[in-house]
């Protein structure tokens, strides 16, 4: 009998294994990220989440002047220029209208923060199954108005020795500009940074904001911390739930974004409502192919004239 040719069978069999594998690895998801990511304090020092300035130095006004302010669902000015690694000038919104998009700022030729930053983005892009250049963009761009293409490609070159998927090249751009430019984007993110005039180097925060296809603010990602799983879930919602797995869709609505943290974090309520939702579908499912069964098998008996029960 062709049994599961059925469309309410072939809906129970898709709808299992996602809702098991969830039930499976939903306690994995929980313990936080994965393991193998390197520790960002440990190459660069137990200073590295103070922003210091390089002279060990802490202006007055630091607070107030360096730092994220996150400006979720804020619309970028995707009309600002710029200038791609290749020299060649570009606006900020021929970037956008195809995929989610990451922006990093940063400056390009530091060794401090930005290296460290550059070091955790290549280890969690790594550890991500999505591609840049395929479900999402890289932008990073040079906060240093002295910085340009050849510095750009050179920081891009770097980069790509460490993250070789095949669609990295045409997926992370590195882009430099002049300072009003620098500035406008930098304020439409929240980024804030000052310029030390002893070291020659900005002080600034580190992050990842990610952005919708339309150019808006979805999601922030701080500290160095570029939870791989928290990326991937941002990007399937940045892109409006457009790509991911099943297995995904159903793990989103177990998960919550923390926008204090920048990180997802499990919601154990919402898992018990996945799990008795699925208990839920499960008996209706099989009540369903219960009673389907039970009519094929009526059908049988009367066609091949087997008695039926009462008869005599």
């Amino acid at each position: 009998m062709a049994v599961f040719s059925f469309p309410i069978l072939r809906a129970a069999r898709r709808i299992a294994l996602p809702l098991a594998l969830l039930a499976a690895l939903s306690p994995a998801w929980a313990d936080g990220a994965p393991q193998g990511l390197p520790n960002p304090a440990e190459k660069t020092g137990k200073n590295l989440f103070d922003y210091t300035a390089p002279d060990g130095g802490v202006p007055k006004d630091f607070k107030e002047k360096v730092g994220i302010d996150q400006n979720l669902d804020a619309r970028l000015p995707l009309h600002l220029n710029f200038k791609d690694e290749g020299g060649k000038s570009v606006t900020l919104g021929q970037y956008f209208g195809r995929k989610p998009v990451m922006i990093s700022m940063l400056q390009l030729t530091c060794d401090q923060v930005c290296s460290a930053q550059f070091g955790a983005m290549t280890a969690s892009f790594n550890e991500l199954q999505f591609s840049a250049g395929k479900e999402f963009d890289v932008l990073t761009v040079s906060i240093d108005p002295r910085e340009g293409p050849l510095i750009a490609q050179d920081a891009k070159d770097e980069r790509l020795k460490e993250y070789q998927r095949a669609s990295a090249k045409q997926g992370w751009h590195f882009l430099t500009g002049d300072e009003k430019n620098i500035k406008a984007l930098a304020k439409s993110l929240g980024i804030k940074y000052i310029w030390d005039a002893s070291s020659k180097q900005f002080i600034h925060p580190d992050g990842i904001v990610l952005a919708t296809p339309d150019g808006r603010i979805s999601r922030y990602f701080l500290q160095l911390n570029y939870d791989p799983r928290d990326l991937r879930f941002s990007v399937i919602e940045a892109s409006k739930e457009r790509i991911g797995s099943v297995i995904d869709q159903i793990a989103l609505s177990c998960f919550h974004y923390n926008p204090v943290t920048g990180k997802y974090s499990f919601q154990v309520m919402a898992f018990v409502r996945v799990i008795s939702l699925a208990t839920v579908l499960g008996g209706l499912l099989g009540i369903a192919f219960m009673v389907i069964m039970e009519k094929r098998r009526g059908r049988g008996d009367k066609a091949s004239g087997a008695p039926q029960l009462g008869q005599v």
